[in-house]
């Protein structure tokens, strides 16, 4: 990411949050199909078995889209209602 404000083409780390069960995961320098572990890890420690993923703008995201970084932040897990589908 360019640092727009300084101008000096120095580069600033992306901060990617992610929301599970009322709390807020930093997720920072993490990416491709690290990030997609890292959510699965958080899911399980949460003890979400089946979850979907949304991003800021309410779209469900596959795990493909979260590796090549197609989503808008932050990144929400959300347990799998079985009963609803």
């Amino acid at each position: 990411m360019w640092d727009q404000e300084s101008g000096n083409g120095t580069t600033v780390a992306s901060k990617i949050i992610l929301k599970c069960n009322a709390k807020e995961y930093v997720v920072s320098n993490t990416n491709g199909l690290a990030l997609v572990e890292k959510i699965k890890s958080i899911a399980r420690e949460n003890q979400i078995g089946k979850f979907d993923i949304f991003d800021a703008d309410g779209r469900s995201v596959s795990s493909a889209d979260v590796e090549n970084s197609e989503f808008s932040e932050p990144l929400s897990i959300v347990r799998f209602n079985v009963a609803a589908a």
